[in-house]
């Protein structure tokens, strides 16, 4: 995978002219896009797979930790020549018979439909047995084949997916750090080619390799190629040939959209953002968020900054409330042995996904733009309420209308909950405590069609109204909402706010009629400090001056002033009047307390 330092620079760009070139064969792929597409809809969670010559080091060179989160690159941390690489790292990758069989039985167990496997890394070792010249014998690195004598890697791999009823494929890389006709992205200490690189001869190396991976292991679920950027895209890699082959060799196949550059380019049966979930998904777009256990690919043996099973539910459901797929790793040690830590989080996955799987398989996103309690997918007159923060009041809003025929929970299915149903949609009286503690399924079946109403903020049982970033919507340039920490730990503000004539809105309703405190949790830089802001809801306003806080994430809890406010449905907008600083504030959230 890339390091986090290059995603940065990894963003949609407009088309170039490489990619007319195969827009014959992109042609056809978009005429059975959907027939293809349809398994891989289905299945919304899959795994992948980290492994090979970087597996033995496990983050360590020589004695020397490397820190950097991406434990695969390890050869480029420590800045190892290939041979030396080679030397080192061959003997001391020995996958234990059988490890397949456990990684299929985890998959398995764990509610996965299909499986991707590094088939080669951008260290050029290939865990098929390939019959490319190169690949037999090189003086580079002696080959690139790694499977221990007598064994095929991939094929133990493939056959282990299939016997548990998952689908196999294969990623492959199209950066190779070896050979000497590959582009300019080998390390000073390789050392680089000193002759005039024939790139002609790397691309036909490579469509030599995905042939084999297309002919040799029998029907694939996908190619998932690595790697493009503004330079090196498309035509770059020889993109109509290999889609051509694919299409030739196996019809029903699905490919991802990285032969050519931007994570959310079109030009691929799906998308492929890199642990990040786009806060509204790829509208328009099939698309599947690759997402590790810990925060490396490869298997480090340093890192233990393991994801437990409740936050792996969480991002599960909320991938696919937005209409993606998870591809989930792992990265297994030199013996092919998956570190306990991960072990544990897909067995909890697993408890989970038997009691709630039909809430994931076969659903679609969600059809509320927000929900501030959790997330929600549907199937057909079917809606799946994913509740990841449980009513202390046991009341639940929805803001749905529709003729519901029954409701239950999926963890225990109850036969006396209530509901209610007003101009909001329904609210659901549920038991006094969460079936489960990471996410309970509510499962609400309606006689024909339901319509999501629009969002709205409502108050808790106390009448409160609580605004947060994700409700907010943002009018104008640059502000928008901005993430700090990890899933385990994440927290969101407004925040970017360096143009004054943007604006954030607020819907509500259900409100009492009355006066309210208003609470701001806020930051800014010193520096910065002295905007003049309003917040309006109709014909009650404030007016307040920010004031600085020591830092942009620093934040401080904030009396405004006080709102009156009507029973009505409304809007509350916050706005800036002026803006001496770099930018104007940022705003976890605001809070209106009745008074």
């Amino acid at each position: 995978m890339l390091p986090l330092a290059t995603l940065a620079l990894v963003l949609p760009q407009p088309m170039v002219p490489a990619q007319a070139q195969a827009a014959p064969v992109l042609a056809q792929w978009e005429a059975d896009r959907d027939e293809r597409m349809a398994w891989w809809r289905e299945a919304r969670l899959g795994m992948f797979v980290h492994f090979g010559l970087y597996s033995p080091a496990g983050g360590k060179w020589d004695g020397k930790v490397y820190p950097q989160h991406y434990a695969e690159w390890i050869q480029h941390w420590a800045a190892v020549p290939c041979a030396e690489y080679a030397r080192q790292m061959k003997p001391l990758f020995q996958p234990e018979p059988g490890f397949a069989e456990a990684w299929a039985e985890l998959a398995s167990d764990a509610g996965m439909r299909y499986a991707v496997m590094t088939s080669k890394h951008h260290d050029g070792f290939t865990l098929f047995n390939s019959k490319e010249p190169y690949s037999l014998a090189n003086e580079v690195a002696g080959g690139t084949n790694i499977s221990p004598a007598g064994r095929d890697i991939a094929r133990e791999f493939a056959d282990a997916m299939r016997a548990r009823g998952l689908r196999p494929g294969f990623y492959y890389s199209l950066l190779d750090w070896q050979h000497p006709d590959a582009y300019e992205m080998a390390l000073p200490a390789y050392p680089k080619p000193t002759h005039t690189r024939d790139h002609a001869k790397y691309k036909a190396y490579m469509r030599g390799h995905v042939e084999e991976l297309l002919t040799n292991y029998g029907p694939l679920a996908t190619i998932w190629f690595d790697y493009s950027d503004t330079e090196r895209q498309g035509e770059a890699w020889g993109a109509t040939e290999l889609l051509t082959l694919l299409r030739t060799k196996q019809p029903r196949i699905v490919v991802n959209n990285r032969l050519y550059f931007g994570l959310e380019n079109k030009l691929g049966d799906y998308g492929t953002p890199e642990k990040y979930v786009p806060p509204t998904g790829l509208p328009g777009m099939d698309w599947e968020v690759n997402h590790t256990l810990n925060e490396s690919y490869g298997f480090s043996a340093h890192d233990a900054n393991w994801k437990d099973t409740g936050s792996v539910v969480r991002l599960l459901c909320d991938i696919v409330s937005k209409g993606g797929n998870l591809l989930l790793n792992i990265g297994p040690d030199a013996q092919g042995r998956v570190p306990e830590p991960a072990q544990r989080a897909l067995r909890g996955l697993g408890a989970w996904m038997r009691t709630n799987g039909e809430a994931i398989h076969g659903t679609q996103a969600s059809p509320f733009a927000r929900l501030p309690w959790g997330r929600a997918t549907r199937k057909g007159s079917t809606l799946y309420l994913m509740v990841f923060d449980w009513p202390a009041d046991g009341r639940l809003r929805v803001p749905v209308k529709g003729k519901l025929k029954s409701f239950l929970t999926l963890e225990q299915p109850l036969a006396s909950l209530g509901t209610r149903e007003d101009e909001l949609g329904l609210e659901l009286f549920l038991p006094k405590h969460a079936p489960d503690a990471a996410c309970s399924v509510l499962k609400l079946t309606f006689d024909g069609t339901f319509e999501a109403l629009p969002f709205a903020v409502t108050p808790a049982a106390d009448g409160t109204l609580t605004l947060l970033p994700f409700d907010a919507t943002l009018s104008g340039p640059s502000l928008k909402v901005e993430q700090v920490g990890a899933i385990e730990d994440v927290r969101y503000n407004l925040g970017y706010w360096i143009d004054a004539s943007a604006f954030a809105s607020w819907p509500i309703a259900g409100q009492r009629a009355g006066t309210y405190r208003v609470v701001a949790e806020l930051a800014c830089k010193d520096e910065s400090a002295g905007a003049k802001c309003t917040l309006a809801c109709g014909d009650a306003r404030i007016t307040f001056d920010v004031a600085g806080t020591g830092g942009w994430q620093q934040y401080r809890q904030v009396e405004l002033g006080t709102l009156t406010l009507t029973a009505e449905r409304n809007v509350l907008e916050l706005r800036a009047l002026s803006m001496p600083g770099e930018a104007v504030l940022n705003l976890r959230s605001l809070t209106l307390l009745p008074r």
